[in-house]
């Protein structure tokens, strides 16, 4: 699951009008999903209360930011995918928050893409790696040329539980600062799909709070 392949896209004209994006979600909602049905048997999915689950049923929600580590190796417990970066060059962006950077016990992530809700875009390179499995590098400075940018892969990633997960980029310089109140410089790179769990208690925490 997930090649590598990808597209640079505007966010909001994909959402609406792509077919071909659109089947690329449902095969991997299909792929998903058959992954936790034989996981998590015997629960199931009901897509009409992926949010309230019943007993019987695992649950969906969108990728929670609290599921990673940001570039400073802490959660991402503020629910939101904005993080303050003091230095340029090659590092860390997001990785999982569990021991040896994995991703929580109980969820599975169905990962399609990369968002950048940034008015100044600052990252050029990015690279990834699943478990054992690492992809190449890409640039990404075409997104200079779009309104709302994303990265979308033409076929995604499942990221699974206890399974290590770890994005790194390259952040183009320099850095201003101005003391006292910013040092540094604020970026969002926001993961799409959506992440499926195993435990309903595990989400229904304060939101913000970490899982």
């Amino acid at each position: 699951m997930g090649q590598g392949s990808y597209c640079i896209c505007e966010w909001d004209s994909l959402q609406k009008n792509n077919l071909e994006f659109q089947r690329a979600v449902a095969s991997l909602d299909q792929k998903i999903i058959q992954k936790c049905n034989t996981e998590w048997s015997p629960k199931t999915f009901n897509a009409k209360m992926a949010l309230n689950p019943s007993s019987e049923n695992y649950g969906r929600t969108t990728i929670l930011p609290a599921l990673f580590d940001d570039h400073s190796s802490n959660p991402l417990i503020a629910g939101s995918w904005r993080q303050l970066f003091t230095v340029a060059g090659h590092q860390m962006v997001l990785q999982g928050v569990r021991a040896g950077e994995t991703i929580p016990e109980d969820f599975k992530i169905a990962w399609i893409g990369l968002a950048f809700p940034n008015k100044q875009q600052h990252f050029t390179d990015f690279k990834w790696q699943i478990g054992d499995r690492k992809y190449g590098r890409i640039n990404i400075e075409e997104l200079h040329s779009y309104n709302k940018p994303a990265i979308i892969f033409e076929e995604g990633f499942v990221l699974d539980e206890e399974e290590s997960f770890h994005l790194y980029g390259y952040l183009e310089g320099d850095i201003g600062i101005e003391e006292p109140f910013i040092a540094g410089l604020y970026q969002s790179v926001v993961m799409l799909g959506a992440a499926y769990f195993k435990v309903t208690s595990k989400v229904l925490g304060n939101c913000g709070a970490a899982i």
